[in-house]
């Protein structure tokens, strides 16, 4: 691929964010890929995106739904396709939940045709060709019509030898802690002992290699057990588009990714040891958001839109470390 001017040797300091959004694409992947990163993806909001992109007053009926799924299906390739190419490992995107049955009949009827969908859309399959894919459906599916059931209840392989990547729909249609334990107790009656935390994630997700979730991006709202799979929270960060994640784009991806990898605390630090500039920086911060709360919301006639942010003095980037003589 061509390079826009932008090199970072292995050895050199991190980049900044303008130069990790213009490094090339092949550069980001080999220094993301290595890492086996796992990112769970909450696809919600994709019926609000589309009408806001295709109508001007409420729709008339619901003629609109079978394009309106072939958009979404072809948006989550593009997607797909762009995780591939950033060097993401594995790849998670709860697609149905209990609440799902509480849906419009139209609406769960499409998505039920979209969950069908995943295994089989030609752009999809495409997709998971070329970057050498393996698919599995995580949860509880006896929730399910049983014609999706069945569709779900088996491993896909778009790979030759070792998969290149990872893809799990979520399809929790009851409590997962449930359907854990029932995993468990089976497990023991078989085995004569308790199940371990490697043994309850190849049960759950056919494979035992598996590691905790790292990143999480939400929409519209803060989230915590919803988008994180089950078995793999504790060590995640989670971020949140306001626009649903099905049209998240290459440089909000690399802004996640780059903020993932090199914003991050010293987690042995000694506070003796911080620089004294860092004192300044948090009285004043702390000054300027003692109000601040994230995550709160506005509701109109009958959406509600994520507000607030937090207050960041310019004062901050104006902080020098002090100079003793």
């Amino acid at each position: 691929m061509r390079s826009n001017g932008w090199r970072l040797s292995s050895a050199s300091r991190n980049p900044t964010l303008e130069e990790f959004l213009h490094l090339p694409a092949q550069e980001v992947y080999e220094q993301v890929y290595e890492k086996q990163l796992g990112v769970s993806l909450l696809l919600n909001g994709t019926r609000r995106w589309y009408i806001a992109n295709t109508f001007d007053q409420p729709p008339q009926d619901n003629a609109y739904f079978p394009h309106y799924l072939e958009t979404v299906l072809e948006h989550l390739g593009h997607l797909i396709q762009m995780l591939s190419e950033h060097g993401i490992y594995r790849v998670f995107m709860p697609v149905y939940s209990w609440i799902q049955s509480a849906r419009h009949p139209t609406a769960y009827k499409y998505l039920m045709k979209g969950i069908e969908a995943l295994t089989r859309h030609p752009y999809l399959t495409n997709i998971y060709r070329e970057y050498g894919y393996r698919l599995w459906f995580y949860g509880d599916n006896s929730f399910l019509p049983p014609e999706t059931a069945e569709v779900l209840g088996q491993s896909y392989h778009f790979h030759r030898g070792t998969p290149e990547h990872y893809l799990y729909f979520g399809v929790d249609g009851g409590n997962p802690y449930n359907y854990s334990l029932r995993m468990a107790y089976q497990f023991g009656i078989q085995h004569g002992h308790p199940p371990t935390w490697e043994d309850m994630v190849e049960m759950y997700y056919g494979d035992r290699t598996m590691k905790r979730l790292d990143i999480l991006v939400g929409f519209n709202r803060i989230y915590s057990g919803v988008g994180i799979p089950h078995l793999l929270e504790g060590t995640d960060r989670i971020y949140t588009t306001v626009v649903t994640p099905l049209t998240l784009r290459q440089d909000s991806l690399r802004t996640i990714l780059h903020d993932y990898l090199y914003n991050r605390h010293d987690v042995g630090r000694d506070y003796k040891d911080i620089h004294p500039n860092e004192i300044m920086r948090l009285k004043q911060f702390y000054q300027a958001n003692q109000d601040t709360i994230i995550g709160l919301m506005r509701k109109y006639e009958d959406l509600a839109y994520p507000v607030a942010q937090v207050n960041w003095p310019e004062a901050m980037d104006m902080v020098l470390e002090p100079v003793y003589s």
